[in-house]
């Protein structure tokens, strides 16, 4: 039987980096960000974009294929488009894709989609005007419309609409999401309220099981197989397909992200309360190859250990690009 280096086997299986480009927000969602704003980073401490594309390539090197680029709001950082451009040229990333909150799609959906954005995912919590200046402190619940409307035009690969459900807020719009998202032709998915923030609070808290049970009674669901390692378990229904994500999973051993903070700090996951920060390596001017070896280190740290069985890290949810 041929024996299989686990530091090889690990580079395969990690193939997917999830960048924060940047900790600001133009939204005060009540489960990510205190309504008063957190502490925003001052610029020096923020990750370039010639170290951005720097890691990247490294990273591609190592195996991944995959990037992610999210914020807080990806699309208020200066000059993302030109960033996309420039990861899109890597050799070895086959997909770029974005997570937003969709207030700023009208102005660049279709830049993203020059720029070699393959996927967009579009955080909304609710189909109610009146409840999302509710849940964001913000009014601009018809330009995230607009901006849905704007990018199904568009050639991308898939559109996801991710909700977070919270007991006594938003939890009567389950079948509402749904048919409002296929009609639309997006996938939605509901995200349970994850225990990852200092605002998580147990009277919010809804089970994915009870939502996927509630959107089985209506549409009868059937589950489709996993092909990938996200965090996602997906079913598929007579209009289309439904997407469920648990806080915590046992899918530690086939999970393939690694996770980069708009500070440089790298995470092998969400759960991971401190990373190692690239960064300061990067700024002492450490050479690509004693990048790789420290990347390297990482990814064994990932195959060996659970995350689930982690305390809840402090940091919100804006300033970890979760």
């Amino acid at each position: 039987m041929m024996n299989i280096n686990p530091v090889t086997e690990n580079f395969r299986r990690v193939n997917y980096l999830r960048i924060s480009v940047t900790d600001r927000c133009n939204l005060r969602c009540n489960y990510c960000m205190p309504k008063d704003g957190v502490f925003l980073q001052p610029h020096d401490k923020i990750l370039t974009f010639e170290e951005i594309v720097r890691l990247v390539r490294i990273f591609s090197s190592l195996g991944v294929s995959k990037v992610r680029l999210t914020g807080g709001e990806p699309l208020l950082r200066k000059g993302i488009i030109n960033l996309l451009e420039q990861i899109n040229r890597i050799e070895g990333i086959k997909n770029i894709c974005v997570t937003t909150n969709g207030v700023l799609l009208p102005i660049y959906v279709e830049q993203l989609a020059n720029a070699g954005v393959n996927r967009i995912n579009i955080s909304l919590d609710t189909l109610k005007k009146e409840r999302f200046q509710t849940i964001t402190k913000n009014n601009c619940f018809s330009q995230i419309m607009e901006g849905i409307d704007k990018a199904k035009k568009l050639n991308f690969e898939s559109i996801k609409l991710n909700m977070v459900t919270m007991r006594g807020v938003n939890d009567d719009e389950i079948i509402d999401f749904v048919n409002f998202a296929t009609r639309k032709g997006l996938i939605p998915r509901f995200i349970e309220f994850m225990k990852v923030t200092p605002l998580w609070q147990e009277s919010f808290f809804t089970p994915i099981e009870e939502i996927e049970a509630i959107c089985h009674r209506e549409f009868g669901l059937e589950k489709i197989e996993r092909n990938n390692s996200g965090p996602a378990e997906y079913c598929r229904f007579r209009s289309g397909i439904v997407g469920f994500i648990k806080t915590l999973q046992d899918n530690c051993s086939i999970c393939s992200r690694l996770r980069l903070t708009s500070t440089g700090e790298l995470r092998s996951c969400l759960y991971q309360s401190q990373g190692i920060s690239l960064r300061d390596l990067l700024r002492r001017g450490a050479s690509d190859l004693a990048l790789e070896e420290v990347i390297k280190n990482l990814i064994v740290l990932k195959r060996d250990v659970n995350y689930t069985m982690w305390e809840r890290p402090k940091g919100y949810m804006c300033s970890v690009g979760g």
